[in-house]
């Protein structure tokens, strides 16, 4: 036999085990219960969450001016 028609049986023989055997675990795998209607109620609760907008990012009327001026700080030893 040619080395390349033996590879194929090679292949052909282990998809025919590894169908047989996914075939088997079908078979004898525990049936499922039926599941039991369980009806869940789901309800909304009036809470206000917090979005943002554009609105939220433009600078608001309490913001800090130049109205208040930097202190400078002068040195104490240079002046004697």
């Amino acid at each position: 036999m040619n080395r390349n028609v033996s590879i194929v049986i090679f292949i052909l023989v282990l998809v025919v085990i590894a169908g047989y055997l996914v075939w088997l675990r079908s078979r004898y795998q525990p049936s499922v219960l039926p599941a039991t209607d369980v009806e869940e109620v789901v309800v909304a609760s009036p809470k206000t969450q917090a979005s943002s907008s554009a609105t939220t990012a433009t600078p608001s009327a309490h913001e800090a001016t130049g109205s208040m001026k930097q202190k400078t700080s002068t040195s104490s030893s240079a002046k004697k």
